[in-house]
Parts: structure tokens; sequence; C-alpha cells
């Protein structure tokens, strides 16, 4: 079973978010795991452990968001 195992900051990439199943790891940006969770979805296949790194990764960002200076 797939499991949500990290959220990292990459610099000059952003945010991404590892799944691992087994002894395979994937690493996905925002857009990839919306890809990743509608292909999901749409085969009837489990989304989960996408939508549970969607769902963080939204979280760390609307939190860094609100903790940023705002520059003009």
């Amino acid at each position: 079973m797939e499991k949500f195992t990290g959220l990292f900051n990459l610099p000059g990439e952003g945010f991404v978010a590892q799944l691992r199943d087994g002894r395979r790891s994937s690493l996905y940006d925002r857009q990839g795991l919306q890809y990743l969770i509608l292909q999901r979805k749409q085969e009837g296949k489990n989304a989960e452990a996408a939508e549970e790194a969607l769902a963080r990764m939204n979280s760390v960002q609307s939190t860094i968001g609100l903790h940023m200076p705002m520059s003009w």
C-alpha cells in the first residue's frame, strides 16, 4: 500500500511530496499530485496517500504564506 512519507522544500523547485510503495519512492509537486489523484480516481484506484500529501502541502504553504513578510 502506498504511503505519504515526507514533504520537502527543494531550492528552486518548491515543495515536493514523497510517496512510497514498498521499495519504490516517488516525488511529486503540487501539479503532479493533482494529476495523480485525478488519474487514480478515474481508474477506480486508491488515491488516499496522494490526497493526504496534497492536503499537507496546502497546509504548510498556507501557514508559511501567513508568516512571510510581503514585499512591495
